[in-house]
């Protein structure tokens, strides 16, 4: 939702959709015993940030940069489909330097990386109750196929499951197999805030931790203290000051959602303890 609301500022440039593909190009990842999604910053070269870079810059775009009429018309949904022309839309103006907005949950893995291509980037950090976190990772395990990204390995099983695997792979698989699928979404949870807590800047400039709680009762208040934390003009983002764009569900969030799965998340409160607490949450 912050991601799409960002998408829609003049000032930034965006592919409207996550771009851990472009990290992939250069840092291939699989779903292997013995392979892990993280990536060390000891493993960038200086030619690959360049073409890191490169490859950003040459794919984003800015419709509304000098098309607000069209932004403003268009559902976000939209953007993020046509998301190859609208980068087209935007080319012509495009000269260095620009800012850029980009998410993906997998680059928790890749900050290192991210950090030595950006040495000037900023990262906003979004916590989350891991009762609603959980909830909706397991949702989209077991609802939504467009999220299913590997074939499991030859050997490895998850209990009661038979799709395939959904988000990124996790460092330590093995530890994993034969678990029920609560607990898979429990360890990935778990994972990428791990890799948070480790590898994000500790200069309060550079990273800011937004409650997912908050963005939702107070988006004009969040949206305005990150405009003016990230030195962008607040005001094209007075759209969303009521509400955020619904995005990756037919229905608005509700901070109850989450209860519909109450049975799986309690199987595993023990795991979420300690990360809740150090995220601020009491389950």
């Amino acid at each position: 939702m912050l991601f799409q609301a960002l998408s829609t500022h003049p000032d930034l440039w965006s592919l409207y959709h996550e771009g851990q593909g472009i990290l992939n190009r250069h840092f291939e990842v699989t779903l292997a015993e013995g392979q892990s999604p993280f990536v060390p910053g000891s493993r960038l070269d200086d030619p690959t940030a360049t073409a890191i870079r490169h490859d950003f810059f040459n794919n984003v775009g800015n419709l509304e940069a000098g098309h607000q009429w069209a932004s403003r018309a268009m559902p976000l949904i939209i953007r993020d489909r046509l998301s190859g022309r609208l980068r087209r839309l935007g080319s012509a103006t495009k000269a260095a330097p620009i800012r850029m907005v980009d998410k993906s949950p997998g680059n928790s893995y890749r900050i290192q990386v991210l950090d030595r291509v950006f040495p000037d980037g900023r990262f906003v950090y979004i916590v989350r109750d891991p009762r609603t976190a959980i909830a909706s990772i397991y949702h989209a395990w077991t609802q939504e196929s467009r999220f299913q990204a590997f074939d499991l390995p030859p050997g490895f099983t998850i209990h009661g499951y038979e799709g395939r695997w959904c988000f990124a792979p996790l460092p330590n698989l093995s530890e994993l197999n034969g678990l029920p699928l609560v607990d898979v979404c429990a360890a990935q949870w778990i994972s990428y805030n791990e890799h948070c807590l480790r590898d994000l800047p500790s200069d309060p400039a550079r990273v800011l931790r937004v409650r997912y709680e908050d963005l939702l009762s107070s988006p004009g208040t969040i949206l305005e203290d990150l405009a003016r934390w990230a030195d962008i003009d607040p005001l094209p983002l007075k759209r969303f000051e009521k509400k955020l764009p619904v995005v990756n569900t037919w229905t608005k969030p509700r901070p109850d959602k989450w209860r519909r799965y109450e049975d799986q998340i309690d199987s595993v409160r023990t795991q979420l303890g300690p990360m809740g607490e150090r995220l601020g949450y009491a389950i």
